[in-house]
Parts: structure tokens; sequence; C-alpha cells
């Protein structure tokens, strides 16, 4: 995710990181050689390239402006969708950890090895889900801070989220069975866990179902038929700054293009995306933190890169 202060006209008009231009580059490029081919064959042959009339464009240009719109709307849907789950992960993991430091007696040694079980495993838990989410490797975190069985059975599940979840139940209904907390105690620490298993099936439902692909291509197609089409239908109206001018649509249409492809998948590693490992940071930070623990510091942005 990109970090910026506020920035002025001329810095934001030379700012190149966090932007899309590096990725759509080379289209431009293509687009404005293209263009000074178009100025090139109304020049000197005239006679026998015909000009187009840019009413076609127009309404090509309107139908791609709509597509393209509809797309980066659908995108940035799925983005915000994303960030608001997280922030409901690190809101419900804080919860559950609050409840969990409050609610066992801390002069009870073993309540308090229920405690810190638990505690380990809300971690675990944010960081299978989100080290999941980026099809990173996760075993040397889990080793580290779960027991060997514990560790054994979250790293040999189907799905090693479902499985945090599942041995914080575990702990939850050992605490009721043993007279550590209450029924009704025990049922607001389920509901936050079921809150906790709501947002994995939201990150998941994000993560394995794309925008159809038969929109994206068709989007992507048209693009670049009119981006390739322009320069000759500029060329006898516009003369020479047809190249500047095919450039900057090509920039405008290419740029719509692979930005909402960036925000398609909004766990992803790329600038636009949202800093998921600072999010895990941060929520191991407080958990660690109200386990009176030694905590890492917070992840820093990478320029204004913050991954």
């Amino acid at each position: 995710m990109i970090i910026r202060k506020k920035r002025g006209f001329w810095q934001l008009l030379f700012t190149i990181q966090g932007s899309v231009l590096p990725r759509v580059l080379p289209q431009i490029l293509v687009v404005t050689a293209l263009g000074v081919l178009a100025v090139f064959l109304h020049e000197h042959f005239a006679q026998i390239f015909p000009e187009y009339s840019l009413a076609s464009f127009s309404i090509l240009g309107l139908m791609l402006s709509l597509l393209l719109g509809f797309r980066n709307s659908a995108s940035y849907a799925r983005w915000w969708e994303g960030r608001q789950q997280l922030g409901a992960l690190i809101m419900h993991a804080r919860s559950l950890g609050r409840m969990t430091m409050c609610y066992f007696d801390a002069s009870d040694p073993s309540q308090v090895k229920l405690q810190q079980s638990t505690m380990q495993r809300i971690r675990t838990f944010s960081t299978v889900l989100l080290y999941g989410l980026r099809d990173r490797d996760f075993k040397d975190k889990v080793s580290a801070n779960n027991d060997p069985l514990a560790a054994h059975r979250i790293l040999s599940a189907k799905s090693p989220a479902d499985m945090s979840l599942r041995l914080i139940s575990e702990n939850i209904a050992q605490a009721r069975r043993l007279g550590f907390i209450s029924d009704i105690t025990a049922m607001e620490f389920e509901r936050l866990v079921s809150l906790l298993a709501d947002v994995q099936a939201a990150c998941e439902r994000l993560q394995n179902t794309p925008i159809p692909f038969a929109f994206m291509l068709l989007a992507h197609r048209l693009a670049y038929l009119f981006c390739a089409l322009l320069p000759f239908a500029l060329a006898s109206t516009t003369g020479i700054a047809t190249p500047v001018i095919s450039a900057i649509a090509a920039y405008a249409f290419f740029g719509l293009d692979a930005l909402s492809t960036e925000l398609e998948n909004p766990f992803g590693e790329k600038p636009n995306q949202l800093a998921v490992y600072s999010i895990e940071r941060t929520l191991e930070i407080h958990l660690l933190d109200a386990q009176g623990l030694p905590v890492p510091p917070a992840l820093q942005a990478k320029g204004t890169w913050l991954n």
C-alpha cells in the first residue's frame, strides 16, 4: 500500500512510485509509435490513406469508458471490502485477546497456562490467515508460537486458519468444563470466534472468486483495439500532435485497465494492494503487549510503500 503525505501539483505530476505508468509504459510507447506512423502515412500517402471520422471513435470511446469505469468500481469495491475485513480481524482479535486476559485467574497456574495458549492461538490464526492469502510460508512462525502438538495439527490441516480457530474453541470448552469461566462468558468467547470465522470466509471468498474472466477480457481487448486505431483517426485533424494525444489516451485507458487488475486482488504484494504484513504485525504487537511480553517493532514503509 502506498503511504504518502499530501503533495503539490508538480510532485504529483512526476510521481512514479505507486503509479501504474511503469506497467503500461510499453503499451503507451507502441501507441505513440503508431501515432508517428499515422502522421507519416497521412502526410506522404494522403491519396491512398483515407481520412477516418472521429464520430465512430467517440461512440467506441464512450463504450470503453463505461466498461472500464464499471470494472474499476467492481475492483475498488473488492479492495474496500478487503480493507474492512482486515479491520474487522483486528477488532475481533483484540476483543478476544482482551477477554482472554481478563476472564482467567492470573493466580491459578492452570488458568494462566490455558490463557497463554489461547493468546498464542489467536496470534497464530492471524498469521496463517494473512500469510495464506499471499501464499507465503508460515511454518516457522507457527512452530515458534505453539507447542509441537498444536503446531502439527495446524500445519497438517487442510485449512490451517480454521484449525487455529478450532483450537481456540477447544481451549474455551476446556475452561468451561473446568469451571474457569461461566456459560455466558463461554458464549461470548464463541461469538468472537464465530466473528473471526466470518472474516476468514470473507477473505477467502475475495481471494478465490475473481471478477469474471470474460468481463475482464472484453475490457482488455476493447482498450487495445481502441488505442491502436485511434492515431489513424486523429492524424487528419490533429497532425503532428497525434502521437502526444494518442499517448495520453493510451495512458488513461491502459492505466485504468492495469489499476483495476491490481485492485481486483486486495491481498497481493503490489503497491496499491493492502498492507497485509503490516496489519499482521500490528495485531501481533497488540496481543503480545496484552500478555506483557516483548513486542517486535512495527513494520515501516520502504520509501512510501508499506507492505
